[in-house]
C-alpha cells in the first residue's frame, strides 16, 4: 500500500509545473530573487533558475530547453534570423537596468578612469598602471567570455567593437572575475553592479572629455550621468506568454521593483 502512495506522489510532483529560466550570469540573481518571492507567494510552479551567460540562454530558448532567456543584451540579428526560421516569435521585456562597476585590486591607488582609458587599456595601447598616475605595475584586464551578454555590451558600448587585446584573460563567470581582481594587484575588471563585494575597489568613470566622474548609478535619476548602463532582458516564445503570464505579472509588480532594488539594479 505505501508503495502506491509513493508512487502517486512522485506522479504528482512530476506533473507539477516547472517553470524554466537560464542564460545572463548578470541577471541571474535577480531571477533567482524573482523566483523565490513568487513561489513563497503563490507556493506554485517550481521555478529553476541558471546562469552560464546570454548566448547560452538565447541557445537554450531556441532548442526549447528554457521557458525564458536571461539575456544582458539585445538578440543579434543572426539569433533573430534562427527564430524566424523555425517560425517563432519572441517577446523582449526589460526587466531592470544595470550599471557596469569597473574594478580593481583594493590596494590600486587610481580612483577614476575615463571611457576612453578604460578601452585604451583593453585594447593594449595602455599595459602598466604609471601611464595613468598610478604605480609602476603591469596592467592584468580580465573580461567576461565571448558567450557572455556583457562581454558584447562591454565592447560595443565600451571599445566601440575594437578587438580585446592578446593579454586580456577571459573569465566563464562574473563571480570568478571578483575573485581574481581581489586577489591580484594589478588586475582590473568589469562587473554588473550587483555583484560589487568589499574585495574589489569600484572606480568612478567619466565619458571623453567631461569632467564629471561618477560612481555606478542606483537610480534612474543617476542613469543618464553615468556611462554604462544597459538594459536587462528576458525573452520568451510568443506561443508560451498566456502560461508565463502570472510570473510576468509578478516580475513588474511593486513588490517585485522593490526586489530589483534590494538586489543591487535598478526598476
Amino acid at each position: 500500500m505505501w508503495r502506491w502512495g509513493i508512487a502517486l506522489l512522485l506522479l504528482s510532483c512530476s506533473r507539477r509545473e516547472l517553470l524554466r529560466i537560464k542564460g545572463s550570469d548578470t541577471v541571474l540573481p535577480l531571477s533567482q530573487a524573482f523566483a523565490e518571492a513568487y513561489m513563497m507567494y503563490y507556493k506554485a510552479p517550481l521555478i529553476s533558475v541558471t546562469g552560464g551567460g546570454s548566448g547560452v540562454g538565447i541557445a537554450a530558448l531556441l532548442n526549447g530547453d528554457t521557458d525564458i532567456a536571461m539575456s544582458s543584451r539585445p538578440l543579434k540579428l543572426s539569433e533573430r534570423l534562427r527564430f524566424q526560421e523555425k517560425g517563432r516569435t519572441l517577446i523582449e521585456d526589460t526587466v531592470a537596468w544595470d550599471v557596469l562597476a569597473l574594478c580593481v585590486h583594493p590596494s590600486n591607488p587610481i580612483e577614476r578612469l575615463t571611457r576612453s582609458q578604460i578601452a585604451d587599456i583593453y585594447t593594449g595601447k595602455i599595459r602598466n598602471w604609471k601611464e595613468l598616475g598610478g604605480p609602476d605595475l603591469p596592467i592584468l584586464p580580465y573580461s567576461r567570455e565571448s558567450s557572455s551578454g556583457t562581454f558584447e555590451f562591454f565592447r560595443e558600448h565600451v571599445l566601440r567593437g575594437k578587438d580585446f587585446a592578446s593579454d586580456v584573460r577571459f573569465i566563464p563567470a562574473t563571480g570568478m572575475m571578483v575573485q581574481s581582481v581581489s586577489q591580484t594587484p594589478g588586475a582590473i575588471g568589469y562587473i554588473g553592479v550587483a555583484y560589487v563585494r568589499p574585495g574589489v575597489k569600484v572606480l568612478a568613470v567619466a565619458q571623453d572629455g567631461d569632467t564629471a566622474y561618477c560612481y555606478p548609478a542606483r537610480s534612474r535619476k543617476e542613469l543618464s550621468r553615468y556611462p554604462i548602463a544597459r538594459p536587462l532582458y528576458y525573452y520568451y516564445d510568443q506561443t508560451r506568454a498566456p502560461a508565463l503570464a502570472p510570473f510576468l505579472r509578478f516580475i513588474h509588480s511593486d513588490t517585485s521593483k522593490a526586489l530589483v532594488t534590494q538586489v543591487g539594479y535598478i526598476p
